[in-house]
């Protein structure tokens, strides 16, 4: 978890410094773009200002010799209306306007604004937006009064709009990125110099009021301040990409963490059972090992004595002449007890003495036909079939003898169980092979006993058995055990139990 959390914490640091740099990548981006159009606004307000001084000089110099001439020419000869309409005509003009001390002469009717008409502003170009006009007067020459000249300013407005700064702003707007531009302050400033530059833009992310995200850039230019507007959706683009990234990762991540922790609790829930197998096995043979000690010691104590006693009572029956039949009878259930006593000691042996099986091949088929063999004549005696599926022929690795004396063991308990509780019933012995391992399988009618607490059956010193001693199959499990295999107990139904005995199995023999 501690590895898995510092993972997560490496991701996430990750993750948000990749956001920080896209933003400033970004923002970087944006403030060099800004500049450049920041550059190019400037380029543009410097030719419209210089078109606009260059078209003011032409017209200027034009009204003025066209304004000196009319005043020459008044002066050698004062103009009639006609002649003046006349002058006006062939100059191009549409306004002609001589101011005298007495009266006004005019040319073409030209309503002008009255602020316009006097001689209050001279030698200097005044516009009448609303008349399309420029107008230009100066001083008469031989009386008091001014010449006025105006012409059509339709042309030069529309040549001021097109290479005007809000024409270039326009043509900015226009442009792929660039949400919206702006300026504010004078533009004339941008005129002052070839050394007006402009600084580097301060660019900040904003939500406009329908939802998008914009880089607003603001540039000092010169006194003006230009105001832009950029898309910001290659940002939003971004930062959309690395959080698919991230959440991809997170889940790759969360995935690599889970199979990680199931396959650590995997291994360790088979090392917890390594261990306690181990810790069972070793608990086992050290039982084992204090069983036998106990076990040699019970049977040099006990057997010197029944041996003993068993050899005095058959001298006794042998030799005592005068015994009554009811001292008879007790002295055979003495050596009964004894032959008894003397059995279970055999078998508290049997099952503490150590096992080292051989390792060699075996064929079960052969040992079970010689051990049913043998209890032939009980089969018949008690009318008990023998059901028998062993094919095709498994090979086991494996003491023969031991493997000969568990078969024993559960084909004596499998018949005692038949002859008492079932008698004409049958038993089945089944035999397969399954992954690298034989499978035997045992099972007889006749059971008595429990089948919640089948398991018992396998304790030392448990029995359902009158006359048992407890010791059989305890014995054909620690047989099975040292071989490497297992046996377990099953009751299927009331009255039928079943033996399962797995032996690792032997690669079949191939003939030369």
């Amino acid at each position: 978890m501690l590895v898995f959390g510092l993972l997560f914490a490496l991701v996430l640091g990750w993750f948000s410094w990749q956001t920080r740099q896209a933003e400033r990548i970004f923002l970087d981006d944006a403030s060099e773009h800004a500049r450049l159009l920041a550059d190019a606004v400037i380029l543009h307000a410097r030719g419209a200002v210089t078109a606009e001084a260059v078209t003011a000089a032409m017209l200027t110099r034009f009204l003025s010799n066209a304004a000196g001439f009319v005043a020459y020419l008044d002066g050698i000869a004062p103009f009639t209306a006609d002649e003046l309409a006349a002058f006006a005509g062939e100059a191009d003009l549409s306004v002609i306007r001589i101011v005298g001390r007495d009266g006004v002469v005019q040319g073409p009717a030209l309503p002008l604004p009255a602020s316009a008409a006097g001689c209050s502003r001279l030698q200097r170009l005044v516009r009448l937006d609303a008349l399309h006009t420029i107008l230009y007067g100066i001083p008469a020459e031989r009386d008091v009064g001014c010449v006025l000249v105006g012409m059509d300013s339709r042309a030069t407005e529309a040549l001021e709009a097109a290479v005007g700064l809000p024409r270039a702003l326009a043509a900015i707007a226009d442009l792929p990125g660039v949400e919206s531009v702006r300026l504010e302050g004078d533009p004339r400033s941008l005129v002052l110099g070839p050394d007006t530059g402009v600084a580097m833009p301060l660019v900040g992310i904003r939500r406009l009021a329908d939802g998008r995200m914009v880089a607003q850039a603001r540039a000092d230019v010169a006194g003006a301040r230009l105001l832009l507007d950029l898309d910001a959706g290659p940002l939003q683009a971004m930062r959309a990409r690395l959080w698919l990234e991230f959440l991809g990762f997170v889940l790759v991540l969360l995935l690599a963490g889970s199979v990680g922790t199931w396959i650590l609790y995997r291994h360790q829930r088979a090392h917890e059972h390594q261990l306690l197998d181990f810790e069972r096995r070793l608990s086992r043979r050290r039982e084992e090992a204090g069983l036998g000690r106990a076990a040699a010691a019970i049977a040099h104590e006990i057997r010197n004595p029944l041996n003993t006693m068993a050899m005095g009572l058959q001298r006794l029956k042998l030799e005592a002449s005068d015994i009554d039949t009811e001292h008879r009878r007790l002295i055979d259930l003495m050596l009964e007890g004894v032959q008894r006593t003397n059995a279970s000691v055999t078998g508290l042996l049997d099952y503490a003495r150590p096992l080292q099986p051989r390792r060699d091949s075996v064929a079960l088929e052969d040992l079970i036909t010689e051990q049913l063999t043998l209890y032939r004549g009980r089969l018949e005696q008690a009318n008990t079939r023998a059901r028998l599926d062993l094919h095709p022929p498994i090979r086991v690795r494996g003491d023969a003898g031991l493997l000969r004396r568990l078969l024993d063991n559960l084909l004596h308990n499998a018949l005692e169980a038949l002859e008492a509780e079932a008698p004409g019933g049958y038993f089945r012995i089944e035999a397969r092979r399954q992954r690298g391992t034989a499978v035997l399988r045992i099972a007889n009618d006749g059971f008595v006993g429990d089948p919640v607490g089948v398991e018992r059956l396998l304790e030392p010193w448990f029995t359902t058995k009158n006359d048992g001693t407890g010791l059989g199959l305890a014995i054909c499990r620690r047989i099975a055990l040292a071989h490497d295999g297992t046996l377990e107990l099953q009751a299927p139904r009331p009255g039928r139990l079943c033996v399962s005995v797995v032996l690792p199995a032997a690669e079949p023999q191939t003939g030369h």
